[in-house]
């Protein structure tokens, strides 16, 4: 698996141009991954009501605009139990009225376990498993051949607390 980093202060985990062109791809239709948050991505108490904005773990952005049509897997720590992460399927849809983005809760992972995930997009839903919980998400907007691979962000509004590692490996 692929550590990612992402560093106190920033949103972005290290990673080389060559990696981000490497993640574009045509009619991703099915993105299958392996994930395990280290013991940094929990903290707390909430430093604000912005500690609990939606970090981006990885997903599918279809074409040239992830905020206007993608869908991936987020997560928040469970500020109520020490070691446990909240992990979420998350849309952005800009067909969709009122709100642009959407999320679900799937279920929650302690850290440092190894978890298993996979998106796809089929039949105008997302069907979004992590290990045995699948959840399904409206998909209104018609995805695009051309597609991309997106990774860990951390944030919403904040920037990660303490430097954080995520271990990642996404096929598909």
């Amino acid at each position: 698996m692929r550590f990612y980093l992402i560093k106190k202060g920033n949103h972005y985990a290290s990673m080389s141009i060559f990696e981000k062109i490497g993640g574009i791809g045509w009619k991703i239709n099915t993105l299958s991954m392996r994930f395990s948050f280290r013991k940094e991505c929990w903290w707390g108490p909430p430093r604000d009501q912005d500690d609990y904005d939606q970090n981006k773990l990885a997903g599918i952005g279809f074409g040239t605009n992830h905020h206007n049509n993608s869908v991936r897997l987020t997560w928040v720590p469970d500020f109520g139990n020490q070691g446990m992460i909240n992990v979420y399927g998350y849309t952005y849809d800009e067909k969709k009225e009122g709100q642009k983005f959407t999320f679900t809760f799937i279920k929650s992972v302690h850290v440092e376990e190894p978890v298993t995930g996979k998106i796809e997009s089929r039949e105008g839903r997302y069907f979004i498993t992590v290990q045995d919980v699948t959840i399904q998400m409206d998909n209104i907007k018609t995805d695009p051949n051309l597609c991309f691979r997106l990774y860990p962000y951390f944030g919403g509004n904040n920037t990660a607390p303490h430097d954080m590692v995520i271990e990642l490996e996404m096929n598909g």
